[in-house]
């Protein structure tokens, strides 16, 4: 199954910022991003269990880092809006990330089951 989300998830930097401009700030921004992701993503998932996420974050060029990428938010909100049941290790045993260099904003999100291994 993919998902594509059309928002523009703050990376690390921006979110350490805001937890030091105000005790709230940063929190904030992940309920928004969870909030965004229940009310948008209406897919659900009906494979079986655990999946992999492969996680695939827009960039318009290489000057961003990958491991600056954050998908705290990403998957409370897949959680949120009931897209997968949960978000622990019995449910996702793989997150992959790959990077897609274009000009749109966003993030694809696929989910697949498991491999038996």
């Amino acid at each position: 199954m993919k998902i594509f989300i059309n928002y523009d998830f703050p990376n690390w930097n921006e979110w350490i910022k805001a937890e030091r401009t105000s005790l709230y700030k940063a929190n904030n921004m992940k309920q928004d991003e969870k909030t965004y992701i229940m009310w948008t993503v209406k897919e659900k998932w009906r494979g079986g269990y655990p999946v992999t996420l492969t996680i695939k974050p827009h960039f318009k060029d290489k000057r961003r880092d990958l491991d600056n990428f954050r998908m705290k938010g990403l998957i409370d909100g897949l959680v949120a809006a009931g897209t997968i049941k949960n978000d622990n290790l019995t449910c996702i045993d793989k997150i992959i990330l790959c990077p897609v260099f274009d000009d749109v904003v966003g993030v694809e999100v696929e989910i697949t089951e498991s491999k038996k291994e």
